[in-house]
């Protein structure tokens, strides 16, 4: 399907109608011989059919009144010539009721054809490419498909656009992920040496300016056979939801307000969480009521790994409700009213999601890509609500904040120590190694540390010295380390007493009694959400619910500031609600 045709539709009396088309020979014939067809192009590439298509759409008021006038077919087959500078050679084309070909499939063949269409696209942003091998499992030809989707079209049943389309100014724009991020390439479908691919989304599949991205039309009120095929949920009572444990006097506080949060018309709320704090279950009360509403409901996570972890847990919670799990390898036809994806993954769905609950929103890929956050905000429908969650707001503005300041163990997030003191550089640390004030804080508790440096190169050299002075066994990991598994594995069952690593280990690990010391805290690196993430490894175990957090570096800089404050914050916060042990409220 990578080129169309433009037509249009004149008959005396009534509006000018035009049609991008694949095959004009599917349009049936006016018996009356009061309609004719033009054929404004030949086969034209999918965006330049489109963009013709648009230009003709701005003319259609003028070209309107002119055909209520003078219903004369080859003058307004003259203006669209002029006005869109058409330069096709024998074109436009009044098209022969005797080309018409009779589609073969019986009548309730197409039906169905057309609802497993409906089915597949309904809160989806789907390429013909995709449709067309999934509906091929079921026994569908190509040709039939295609015709079916272009009926669809012209029902108004279905939507589509470019994948790649042209902007005002000339730029290349995804149509899935809205950015600018396309190259052009020699195209086997379209047969060009220029068609734009988008590089930013092709990990989900390549979208190109030939191909067309399906959703279902958003007004399908008038059309009886949408709202047959359309699947629906309704629930008679809340679904069941079942918790191994109670929740804490601070999650049930914000649970509550999540619940309110669904009966009101507020459509965006954040929570924000002390590390360790237990956000994901606050949020489960406000999932059970809205599946009880009926709503299908996103949760979506940064990253893949904690997806698969979050999966089973959620699962566990409820037990009767049907859930997909969607993160790259997984296959995309997985349907469920509660789906738990990855962030990349909301680039498939199109006006779906009644509640989408974002955890995480500070992290990365999520943070600062605007291709997510376009594609999380596309994916809700138009009265959607938006649950956002995180340890570490960047930005807190003006809309409600929900607060979960205490942990479930009762006692207060450990309040950082800044330590001033010039660290070498890294072309002295082979010589001189680390300060002995910073060896002798480490020697002096027995339990696991965290140690954290802002570069590789000075983790795998802390690494070398620590090993040498402490005599204990030290590992050092950062991103691209091929043993960064193992090595995080060995750590965590006391295989190796301390562990050296960049910020890739200040979310998603949890060890008992460990201790956090983060060196050169000053650098550019080590903003104060990275800070705040790095101390909140500490304390996490009701068994352990203390412990020392150091920051070492030669100044005090803002993002430390800032650090130090939204913790002494929450720790305030949580003592004037009464929700710390009356020995843990000073926060030391």
């Amino acid at each position: 399907m990578a080129k169309l045709h433009l037509l249009v539709q004149l008959t005396p009396g009534t509006r000018l109608k035009w049609h991008v088309c694949e095959d004009p020979r599917w349009f049936a014939p006016d018996l009356s011989n009061l309609s004719c067809i033009y054929l404004l192009t030949p086969p034209t590439p999918i965006d330049e059919a489109y963009q013709l298509h648009r230009m003709v759409q701005r003319l259609d008021p003028i070209l309107n009144r002119i055909w209520a006038r003078l219903p004369w077919p080859s003058l307004i087959m003259y203006i669209v010539r002029h006005c869109c500078k058409l330069k096709y050679p024998g074109y436009p084309r009044r098209l022969p009721a005797s080309v018409h070909e009779q589609w073969h499939l019986e009548q309730s063949e197409q039906v169905q054809l057309l609802r497993d269409l409906t089915e597949l696209i309904q809160g989806r942003l789907l390429p013909d490419t995709v449709l067309e091998q999934a509906l091929r499992t079921k026994g569908w030809w190509p040709a039939d498909i295609r015709r079916a989707l272009d009926w669809g079209l012209n029902i108004g049943q279905f939507e589509c656009f470019p994948g790649v389309q042209k902007s005002a100014w000339g730029e290349s724009i995804c149509t899935r992920c809205g950015t600018h991020a396309a190259e052009t390439r020699p195209c086997p479908f379209c047969s060009r040496s220029d068609c734009p691919v988008c590089t930013a989304c092709e990990a989900i599949g390549v979208v190109r300016g030939c191909t067309r991205l399906w959703v279902v039309a958003v007004d399908r009120s008038t059309l009886e056979l949408t709202e047959q095929a359309k699947p629906e949920v309704r629930h008679q009572a809340l679904p069941r939801l079942y918790l191994e444990y109670d929740l804490t006097p601070a999650q049930e506080l914000a649970s509550q307000r999540l619940v309110e949060f669904i009966h009101s018309r507020q459509q965006k709320i954040l929570v924000w969480a002390a590390c360790g704090a237990g956000k994901t279950e606050v949020t489960f009360a406000a999932i059970q009521t809205a599946l009880g509403r009926g709503w299908k409901v996103l949760f979506a996570i940064p990253r893949r790994d904690v997806v698969r972890e979050l999966a089973d847990r959620i699962q566990a919670a409820f037990p009767d409700t049907e859930i997909a799990v969607h993160y790259g390898g997984q296959p995309w036809q997985q349907d469920g009213q509660l789906v738990i994806a990855t962030t990349h993954q909301a680039l498939r769905f199109y006006r779906c999601f009644n509640l989408v609950i974002l955890d995480e929103i500070d992290a990365f890929p999520y943070h600062g890509s605007e291709m997510l956050r376009f594609a999380i905000k596309r994916s809700l429908t138009p009265e959607g609500k938006m649950i956002e969650m995180t340890a570490t707001p960047r930005k807190i503005g003006p809309g409600e904040v929900v607060t979960i300041p205490a942990r479930h163990h009762g006692w207060p997030l450990p309040q950082p120590q800044f330590l001033k003191l010039k660290l070498p550089e890294l072309s002295q640390l082979a010589d001189k190694g680390l300060p002995e004030e910073v060896v002798a804080i480490i020697k002096n508790n027995p339990a696991p540390w965290l140690i954290f440096a802002p570069t590789i190169p000075l983790v795998k050299q802390i690494t070398k010295h620590l090993t040498e002075v402490l005599g204990r066994s030290v590992c050092g990991s950062w991103a691209a380390d091929p043993e960064r598994d193992q090595k995080k594995e060995g750590f965590a069952s006391g295989r190796y007493q301390v562990m050296v690593a960049t910020s890739i280990m200040e979310r998603g690990i949890t060890i008992a009694n460990v201790q956090v010391m983060v060196l050169y805290c000053d650098h550019v690196l080590f903003d104060a959400n990275s800070l705040i993430q790095m101390a909140g490894r500490v304390g996490r175990k009701a068994e352990h619910p203390v412990g020392e957090v150091w920051f070492i570096g030669a100044r005090l800089t803002d993002a430390l500031k800032t650090a130090q404050k939204r913790i002494r914050y929450l720790n305030q916060q949580a003592a004037a609600l009464g929700l710390l042990k009356e020995s843990g409220i000073d926060g030391r």
